[in-house]
């Protein structure tokens, strides 16, 4: 009884993911760590071959199936052309500073320790804000758009390169700062993202903040790159949807989709993510991605080095 409770669980899973279904909490934490949630499938399979179960053999292999089709598109890395290591290069990185965190001036000094050329800060406050300047990160990124105003919490766009076309665009509850820099004479548009979660009452405006940056990102001609805490992964529908504008992930691009970002101590979610496309003058390739641990953040930081190439 037990072994075929845990099998129609996985199926419902399974089912919901193939719908885009995904509703209430419970679903959609299930559904954002399914690479996770479906390993069980592996020992079903074992135990109903073992004891001869065979409609339990074929449903453990079903599960089995489509948790190969969940990871495939993340373990396949895309080869970096011979140019991109003497191209123009931008580093940035998204780094949730937590609006809970204790010392936000260590969380600082971590981030100058990286060297970025771009910070996308999800959960910053004044207090934040003040701590980050301690630390002497906004020496080294001067060009600043956060829309703090009276709000709690916003989201920080940090720059060591001059920002054009700033503006704050304001979409699911979240005040979300988009500007263009140039790299190597190529613009290239950033466009900062951070939905609230998609808990309660709060997911109609999780689904609507992501169709707004769907739909923002198909109407930007110049390369972009969309980087934040996304509160979502690739198996959620409304992340595939916005990975359909032609938007590709940069983990998935350098094999390392399995990564995992949240909580911090046990990662079970990929929430944090750095996304590019391509467009008019440029192509953006990422020559590599990796995840480190910010002093008092709940999340990991996400830094990914791209190489900007000019159109021939």
């Amino acid at each position: 009884m037990l072994v075929w409770t845990l099998a129609t669980g996985l199926l419902v899973l399974v089912g919901v993911r193939a719908l885009g279904a995904e509703r209430g909490t419970a679903l959609a934490l299930g559904i954002g760590a399914l690479p996770l949630t479906l390993l069980p499938a592996y020992a079903l399979l074992v135990l109903a071959a073992a004891w001869r179960r065979w409609l339990l053999a074929a449903v453990s292999a079903a599960l089995v199936g489509a948790h190969l089709l969940v990871v495939a598109p993340a373990l396949g890395a895309t080869p970096v052309p011979a140019g991109a290591r003497a191209a123009p290069s931008l580093r940035v990185v998204v780094a949730n500073l937590y609006v809970l965190n204790p010392d936000p001036a260590a969380a600082g000094r971590a981030l100058r320790d990286l060297e970025p050329d771009v910070v996308v800060v999800p959960e910053l406050d004044a207090r934040g804000l003040r701590g980050l300047e301690r630390s002497g990160l906004l020496q080294d990124l001067p060009h600043v758009v956060a829309e703090l105003g009276t709000r709690q919490e916003t989201v920080g766009l940090l720059s060591r390169l001059p920002l054009a076309d700033r503006a704050t665009r304001s979409s699911g509850g979240r005040e979300l700062p988009r500007a263009t820099v140039d790299v190597g004479g190529t613009p290239v548009r950033l466009l900062a993202a951070h939905p609230l979660p998609p808990v309660s009452v709060l997911e109609v405006l999780w689904r609507r903040s992501l169709s707004d940056l769907a739909r923002e990102a198909r109407a930007t001609d110049v390369p972009v790159v969309v980087l934040g805490d996304f509160n979502a992964d690739r198996d959620h529908a409304p992340f595939r949807r916005l990975l359909d504008t032609g938007l590709r992930d940069a983990h998935d691009e350098r094999g390392r989709g399995l990564a995992r970002t949240w909580p911090r101590a046990a990662p079970l979610l990929h929430l944090d993510h750095v996304l590019v496309r391509d467009g008019e003058g440029g192509r953006l390739v990422v020559r590599d991605v990796r995840e480190v641990v910010l002093p008092g953040s709940d999340h990991r930081t996400v830094v990914a080095d791209l190489a900007v190439l000019p159109e021939d």
